[in-house]
């Protein structure tokens, strides 16, 4: 144990003493996924578009209560809104090049119908609530609100999907202050919320940011973790083996499964420390995003509760464990650094696969998906997020992560006889 902790402060000594090392794993991965949070959005939306400006969002026959609300709410004008009437819209819509081509560029349509009536919009929504004072508890709605976008485009799809969460629900919870008339009075509004509270503007804006978060950030903390992780198995394991520091190291007085586990320490601490920080830019990305620009990966709000933080904090050293464990398997199944180098970066396109898919999935994990190494890590950070986690769950997924890690690195003792060179040295 004693041999195993000088190995482990000897390779920390190494990283820290070299700046350059310190800033490639700690500094450049999160600066760098802090551009890609702030770039990618836009190269999307110029993709898509072919603009880098923002569309605006087409408001057909908006009622006043909505367009008192825009002008009250701080967090409704983060959008630019382009108020028509019908007919207005109805020319718009009669020309199929103009209309197409808006649609194409990303547009927004959100169209205010008063249902079957040929009243507006704000009256069928006051005669719905008094069908229910009176008594008429089956009384619906008939005003409806459509949202229309283009399906082809990623940045009107995405967009579209905030100004619902966003401000739509937001909107809609609104009118029974706005429209409900008696039936506000009678006892629905219990009480009257400060809009200024900030514990009422998190729980405002953190289901829609930590919805976004179950999106992006599991998947870009596994890409953090083994383009780390790969780094160091790298230096510390096919550099030496390279250059034939490996088999020095075997014959000194320590243990070749001492250096082993010491090396998997400083490994498994780095990377967990490394990731941490960029766990924590991450926050500091959603919550510095007051604007909550419609366009943003995290928007503002991305909050956990004491207990899913910590199963997040939890499943990243037993992540990281796995992944070391892999690229070590493939640093000594292979003899030179160009195949190695090649196959260990070779699983980056796997991560890189499963973010995006990730991203754009629209179900929570399926069950055999916690049984699948490294992959079942992407799944409960990402039911963490969406606070759906489960106590199984997370025992599944550290156990499975440690036996295959377990699995891996016996294979590797085995076919370099450290069980044996152990046994000569007792």
């Amino acid at each position: 144990m004693r041999k195993t902790y000088v190995i482990l402060r000897w390779e920390l000594k190494k990283i820290f003493s070299n700046w350059h090392k310190t800033v490639t794993l700690f500094l450049l991965p999160a600066v760098l996924m802090m551009l890609a949070l702030n770039v990618f959005p836009l190269l999307i939306n110029y993709m898509s578009t072919g603009s880098l400006s923002k569309k605006p969002i087409i408001l057909v026959s908006a009622p006043q209560s909505f367009r008192d609300y825009v002008k009250e709410t701080a967090d409704a004008n983060v959008y630019t809104y382009s108020y028509m009437s019908f007919n207005e819209f109805s020319a718009l819509f009669g020309d199929n090049e103009r209309f197409g081509k808006q649609l194409k560029g990303g547009t927004i349509i959100c169209f205010f119908a008063p249902g079957e009536t040929d009243d507006s919009f704000d009256n069928a929504v006051k005669d719905y609530y008094r069908e229910i004072c009176g008594g008429n508890n089956s009384a619906t709605s008939k005003a409806v609100i459509y949202v229309g976008f283009d399906l082809n485009s990623l940045s009107g799809g995405l967009r579209a999907q905030q100004f619902k969460q966003g401000i739509l629900e937001n909107y809609q919870n609104s009118l029974i202050d706005r429209l409900g008339g008696d039936y506000s009075e009678l006892g629905s509004k219990l009480f009257s919320v400060d809009s200024f509270n900030p514990v009422t503007k998190l729980m405002d804006n953190r289901s829609v940011a930590d919805d976004s978060a179950s999106r992006i950030v599991p998947g870009m903390l596994l890409l953090m973790m083994y383009y780390c992780s790969y780094s160091l198995v790298s230096d510390m394991f096919a550099s030496e083996k390279e250059r034939g520091f490996w088999a020095k190291l075997k014959m000194t007085p320590v243990s070749a499964s001492s250096i082993f586990a010491g090396k998997i320490a400083a490994i498994t601490l780095i990377v967990s420390a490394a990731t941490y920080l960029t766990t924590l830019l991450l926050f500091l990305t959603s919550w510095i995003n007051t604007a909550n620009d419609a366009m943003s990966l995290l928007p503002f709000g991305m909050m956990l509760t004491p207990f899913e933080l910590l199963i997040v904090l939890i499943t990243i050293p037993f992540t990281v464990i796995v992944m070391t464990a892999v690229c070590i398997s493939t640093v000594f199944s292979l003899d030179k650094m160009q195949d190695i180098t090649v196959n260990l970066q070779l699983p980056l396109v796997l991560f890189l696969a499963d973010f995006f898919i990730q991203m754009f999935r629209g179900t929570r994990p399926m069950t055999l998906e916690y049984f699948i190494p490294m992959h079942n890590s992407l799944a409960l950070i990402s039911e963490s997020y969406m606070a759906q986690e489960k106590i199984w769950h997370v025992i599944a997924v550290l156990a499975v992560n440690t036996i295959v890690a377990f699995l891996v690195m016996r294979s590797v003792y085995r076919k370099e006889s450290l069980y044996d060179n152990r046994k000569r040295r007792a």
